[in-house]
């Protein structure tokens, strides 16, 4: 209760600056023209019934549709509906990284743009942000997506929160509110493959949780491939944790001793038996088997060396081609 009590104070504090609003809802967005009528619908109904000073701040980049025309539209009829538009493809996490760095809210919502987030469970993580927590999110009543789906889902969890060198909630669910010192926090991270969801377990702000709906896509399908599930998964991991290259020492290790005792055993057959060693089949094998393990583990080696490389490079993390709409400069 302490710990809650001093954080509204702090939230308290930063309502005191002018240059804020009450809340801003970030919503990447890709591709999503059958859906956004009734997603900007269903907003501003929640957002004027919560009488709260608001922006919606969409974020995409290149559409093979009419999102970015339609998001334009949207703003015309309302101005507290904005957009970015990103100069080439970028990740969802970028894509969230860019709203919440042009946000004014002195909270904000993220949440996808499919409607598989419910726009009315936000009054559900606000009612419990203004308890005094910085992180809300929302768990799902049930998953409403495959089997198989589900089935990678909790095999990632449960792998990211063995492997990971510290303790961090890897609620992989976007759907959540954050206060502005939470966002002011993400904004110093400038990694180029942000983990935007663990990032914010990683500061360690008091955090709560909330039950919320778990849509169903009416339209369009999923933007997340099982290719793409698996590439976050390893960026999460590679992010977070540098158990893979012990894994690999270990592993190395136990090969190293293991051919040792194959060794003495062999001398020992050839000395008290006369008996010869496995011939030329046990040979290839072992070299192949050898060989694989060394591609394996020059791998990992290589796609954390991948990772230091880009991150040396120190390129931006987006280029904005476009706004719709009066957001704060990035800059500030």
């Amino acid at each position: 209760m302490g710990i809650a009590s001093k954080n509204k104070e702090m939230q308290s504090s930063v309502k005191l600056n002018s240059n804020l609003i009450d809340i801003s809802v970030v919503i990447p967005i890709k591709e999503e023209e059958d859906i956004l009528p009734e997603l900007s619908s269903r907003l501003e109904n929640i957002l004027t019934m919560m009488k709260l000073s608001y922006e919606v701040i969409f974020v995409t980049d290149i559409n093979k549709d009419n999102t970015f025309e339609l998001l334009k539209e949207i703003h015309a009829n309302n101005n507290n509906f904005k957009t970015i538009k990103l100069s080439n493809h970028s990740s969802q996490h970028i894509a969230v990284m860019a709203g919440l760095h042009v946000s004014c809210g002195n909270a904000v919502v993220i949440m996808d743009g499919d409607l598989q987030d419910y726009p009315e469970d936000i009054v559900k993580l606000y009612e419990k942000y203004q308890e005094g927590y910085d992180i809300v999110y929302g768990i799902k009543e049930r998953k409403n997506d495959s089997s198989l789906r589900n089935f990678f889902s909790k095999s990632f969890k449960h792998l990211i929160n063995h492997l990971s060198d510290n303790k961090i909630d890897f609620n992989s669910n976007m759907f959540r509110i954050i206060s502005r010192r939470t966002v002011d926090e993400l904004s110093r991270f400038n990694e180029k493959e942000p983990a935007t969801t663990a990032l914010m377990s990683f500061i360690g702000f008091p955090t709560a949780t909330v039950l919320v709906h778990s849509g169903v896509r009416l339209k369009g399908k999923t933007k997340y491939s099982y290719l793409r599930q698996i590439n976050m998964a390893i960026s999460f991991i590679l992010s977070f944790s540098t158990k893979p290259l012990r894994i690999i020492s270990f592993i190395g290790f136990i090969f190293a001793l293991l051919s040792f005792f194959y060794l003495v055993s062999v001398v020992y057959q050839k000395l008290i038996y006369d008996l010869d060693p496995f011939g030329w089949p046990t040979l290839v094998v072992l070299v192949t088997f050898f060989g694989g393990v060394q591609l394996i583990a020059l791998g990992i080696i290589g796609e954390y060396i991948g990772r230091i490389f880009m991150e040396t490079k120190d390129r931006p993390l987006y280029i904005v081609d476009e706004r719709v709409g009066k957001l704060k400069d990035i800059n500030t």
